[in-house]
């Protein structure tokens, strides 16, 4: 899997400014001596830069007061809490949700748009009426708008179309749909990679260079930080791990799939996938059928200390633990980062996963652990992520910043 670096492509001072604005968010009230000893730029260079910063009023200085000294305020540099504005939706397959912000993440106004099954039949004019409904409400509060970031909960093709929705599939270019409505840079990213962005610089794994990213749900998303660098394919960050092979370890799983030859059955997609769960929970609870969420009705039996909702979520732990074994290994990863509905559950689930991931990695990999995330799925700091990646690698700097 080859290391695509976007950067490579850009003038050396926009990825140079972008290196000093995620300097400066990371370290708040940093000094100048500070960000040329940190990113290992000359002083001349980092007065340059910071200085054009300023002017696009992407940060700003404050006096910060030594308490060793009675002196003259040192000088250090914030990022600029006002003047540019993001706009992010998040489009998932039963809703609809903008969110107008500051760019240092204070939300000014959030709108969800619930969508139903009708609405996916004509997906590109609902969304353009509601966000047309948006723009109309918030024509006074909008202002300076760098750019309209959309995440998707579903799948992008490699010219960045959307193919599927949940289980609708789709084809929508949602770049050209949306492009007319603004004078700023259109971004459209499957919602996965922008979770993983957003953990990978400001939240759990911040300062960490090896980690796993998995979202265990309805699909399987997959992604690795080796050495500081998402490795990539050439067209999309997440990876496939859906067809690696779960070994028969628990007699549940003579209730899943049984109709698939064995070399499909035991794939790791159509072992812990929602789906492939349904048959375990309707089996040992008949009541579930006509329950809307039956992983989340799982969850909540299995907080209960029911015995058998416990025995399906230590099967799915197992499994998925024996699966991050394997990754461990050929990663050498220090840490795993799982988002899952199966946590609605997680002082049974997550335990049990580190447990059985102990086990099987032995004495080799003595400190590695599962952990959850920093931002929950549908939090409004993950949708903005893609924004702020773009002012890090210098990308969206290039649309307004002469070069």
């Amino acid at each position: 899997m080859p290391k695509i670096r976007k950067e490579d492509k850009l003038p050396l001072r926009l990825t140079q400014l972008g290196k000093i604005y995620r300097l400066v968010e990371q370290f708040e009230e940093i000094s100048r001596i500070d960000l040329s000893k940190l990113s290992r730029l000359a002083p001349a260079t980092i007065t340059a830069l910071t200085r054009e910063l300023i002017k696009e009023k992407l940060i700003v200085e404050r006096a910060v007061q030594n308490t060793e000294s009675r002196g003259r305020p040192a000088i250090g540099l914030c990022v600029s809490p006002f003047y540019w504005q993001a706009l992010c939706a998040t489009l998932v397959e039963n809703r609809f949700e903008l969110i107008l912000s500051e760019l240092d993440g204070g939300e000014i106004k959030n709108r969800v748009y619930p969508l139903t099954a009708t609405d996916l039949v004509h997906l590109d004019q609902v969304l353009v009426q509601h966000l047309q409904q948006f723009l109309f409400e918030t024509q006074h509060e909008l202002n300076h708008l760098i750019t309209f970031s959309i995440a998707v909960g579903g799948e992008l093709d490699s010219k960045n179309r959307l193919i599927k929705l949940g289980d609708t599939k789709l084809d929508l270019d949602l770049e050209s749909l949306f492009k007319p409505y603004f004078k700023v840079p259109v971004l459209v990213t499957e919602y996965f990679q922008t979770w993983l962005m957003a953990e990978s610089t400001l939240g759990s794994v911040i300062n960490c260079d090896n980690v796993l990213f998995l979202q265990l749900d309805d699909v399987i998303n997959f992604s690795v930080l080796s050495k500081g660098e998402l490795l990539t394919h050439q067209h999309q960050v997440r990876s496939h791990i859906n067809k690696m092979i779960v070994p028969k370890i628990s007699p549940l799983q003579e209730l899943i799939n049984p109709h698939l030859a064995d070399l499909e059955r035991y794939q790791l997609q159509h072992q812990i996938t929602h789906k492939a769960i349904y048959p375990l929970i309707t089996h040992y609870f008949p009541d579930a059928c006509s329950v809307q969420s039956k992983i989340e009705f799982l969850c909540q039996k299995a907080n209960e200390q029911h015995p058998q909702a416990k025995q399906i979520l230590y099967y799915v732990a197992d499994s998925l633990a024996y699966i991050l074994m394997n990754l461990v290994n050929i990663f050498d990863s220090e840490k795993i980062m799982l988002s899952s509905s199966f946590l609605n559950a997680k002082e049974i689930f997550l335990p049990r996963v580190n447990q059985t991931l102990k086990a099987n990695l032995g004495a080799d990999y003595p400190h590695v652990e599962v952990i959850t995330g920093r931002y929950e799925w549908n939090t409004p700091v993950v949708a903005s992520a893609a924004i702020k990646q773009g002012i890090y690698d210098g990308s969206l700097l290039g649309h307004f910043i002469k070069h």
